[in-house]
């Protein structure tokens, strides 16, 4: 997609190197969250095969900060990077307190994360972002090619696959997970890939865009992850918010509506039922559970390797560590998003999209469970847009476009 306009807006035969890294890190980072969670491969496989992809994306980074520079990092974010500092402190002394082993992967992945991701990948995804996007989004793309394709190798032949031709918002017979384990993850990574496409349409209006936004959205309605697609229209509404106010709030209210008259529905009132039995009240009694639990040990928490379940990042975290670190954790990703919002109500369309991309983040966080520092998809996307968070605004390249100048003081570039 876009492949011969470059992110400073120039037209060239070839990709420099920061921008085929960048596309190529877009690509790793969706296989790389993968690995783990595919039915294709035993889970510890999985795990170290996504471990062992830091490397290569390291590689990509190095190279990519070499050929353009880094970016620098925003004064806005100095406190944060503090934060997430006390919460690496937090879990060693967590460790030397309990002697769990389950805390010992996010004591050496952490570190290894937030190198990697905050240091060498978002200043690349920084420089060069239509790139990293042109990689994410066609990744996900094909994944969601894919499952169409087993959807109908299900019907049509023997075939049999996990989750495929479940129902979708109460049909039978479409729901795709491509080669995830779980529907769930598939839905989470087409709904970033769709904010993606979305941003793309908007910054280029490309057709190819365009095609590839239909494709990758599609395949977030065919997962039947709710969640995921309250996220993204979420994430839109903020989109369109910070570029227009009145678009913002018209395509709220259209999507209201059209929630509203489909919960009128005979299948619609059917689906509504099961979401609030099964994604209301049960999670609702998980997170009773799992509050009540850290009440007891407030100060060390259970570890990582209970068997309580939460789906919601926010409240695992504080069953896993104690409200003292769990707490210092929320509050650096809480941090993350604050700096977001400051930048994207003075800088670029990219900053826009930024904060954008992390409310999506923190939705999604509200109902499922996912750490920085995890080797998941969602674990990879946070940290790596939380890092992007972190940079400054005046580095970036990204080129405004007409309608954007006029209504900006600084034509030149985005304000710090």
């Amino acid at each position: 997609m876009d492949s011969q306009q470059n992110d400073t807006g120039s037209y060239s035969p070839l990709m420099s190197t920061a921008e085929r890294s960048a596309v190529y890190i877009g690509v790793a980072i969706v296989f790389a969250g993968l690995a783990p969670t595919t039915w294709l491969l035993e889970p510890t496989i999985g795990y170290l095969i996504s471990a062992g992809m830091v490397l290569p994306i390291c590689y990509l980074g190095v190279i990519s900060i070499a050929s353009r520079g880094r970016v620098g990092v925003s004064r806005w974010a100095t406190p944060v990077l503090g934060l997430f500092g006390a919460y690496w402190i937090g879990l060693v002394l967590q460790f030397v307190l309990t002697g769990s082993v389950s805390i010992v992967p996010y004591i050496v992945l952490t570190p290894i994360v937030v190198v990697t991701l905050f240091f060498l990948v978002a200043p690349v995804v920084r420089t060069a972002p239509r790139s990293f996007l042109r990689g994410l989004v066609s990744a996900v793309g094909a994944l969601t090619v894919l499952g169409i394709v087993l959807l109908v190798l299900e019907h049509t032949t023997s075939a049999s696959f996990p989750w495929t031709g479940n129902n979708v918002f109460g049909l039978p017979g479409y729901r795709i997970a491509s080669i995830y384990a779980n529907p769930n993850a598939l839905g989470f990574v087409t709904a970033v890939a769709s904010l993606s496409a979305l941003w793309g349409v908007l910054e280029t209006r490309r057709p190819i865009w365009g095609v590839a936004f239909v494709v990758v959205f599609i395949g977030l309605v065919l997962t039947d992850a709710t969640m995921a697609l309250a996220a993204f229209l979420a994430a839109t509404v903020t989109l369109f918010v910070l570029r227009s106010p009145a678009l913002g709030v018209g395509f709220a209210v259209l999507s209201t509506i059209a929630a509203v008259g489909f919960f009128l529905t005979e299948t619609g009132l059917s689906y509504l039922t099961l979401l609030i039995e099964r994604g209301g009240s049960e999670r609702l009694e998980f997170w009773q559970a799992a509050l009540s639990h850290a009440a007891e040990t407030p100060l060390v928490g259970a570890g990582f390797d209970h068997e309580l379940q939460t789906h919601n990042s926010f409240v695992a975290i504080v069953l896993n560590l104690g409200y003292l670190v769990g707490g210092v954790y929320i509050l650096a990703i809480l941090g993350s998003v604050g700096t977001a919002l400051r930048k994207a109500r003075t800088g670029s369309p990219w900053d826009e999209f930024v904060f954008s991309m992390l409310v999506l983040l923190v939705f999604q966080m509200l109902t499922e469970s996912f750490t920085l520092g995890g080797l998941s998809t969602e674990s990879w996307l946070l940290a790596t847009f939380v890092g992007v968070s972190l940079l400054c605004s005046a580095d970036s390249d990204v080129p405004l476009p007409d309608s954007v100048r006029s209504r900006r003081p600084n034509s030149t570039g985005p304000k710090q």
